[in-house]
């Protein structure tokens, strides 16, 4: 792996994290007066989704990965990236406490964030699947 795919990867984490934090920010503004945040954030998990699978949709061939491991190997590692980015954002921009972060992962409690991120993981390979159905 050379140095241009890494960039490649590195500007496509940054692509859904751009588009993920629209998602939220439209949540925030929209959803959460209407059905309360607790409901927002359930409901905001299904576009999350879509969009993700939008973005590898299109940017995912330009990066050349073609086999179903490299697709599962990127969207796992981007799942793990978009963990991070979101315990850095909400912890050093968004001024929350590690706790009140991290109870977004709790099932028990009927958020999604958890399940987001594993579905998150099966984007890419599902998106160049499609990709293949459509052809």
């Amino acid at each position: 792996m050379d140095a241009y795919c890494l960039i490649k990867i590195f500007f496509f984490y940054i692509l859904v994290a751009c588009g993920e934090t629209l998602n939220g920010i439209g949540r925030t503004l929209f959803l959460n007066k209407r059905v309360g945040a607790v409901k927002a954030k359930r409901m905001s998990v299904i576009p999350a989704l879509i969009l993700c699978l939008l973005i590898c949709y299109f940017y995912v061939p330009v990066m050349g990965i073609t086999t179903d491991r490299g697709l599962l190997l990127l969207g796992v590692s981007l799942s793990a990236f978009m963990l991070l980015f979101d315990l850095i954002l909400g912890k050093f921009i968004l001024k929350a406490k590690l706790p009140v972060i991290l109870n977004d992962l709790n099932l028990f409690r009927g958020n999604l964030l958890g399940i987001g991120l594993i579905f998150m993981a099966f984007c890419p390979l599902a998106a160049i699947t499609l990709r293949r159905v459509f052809e």
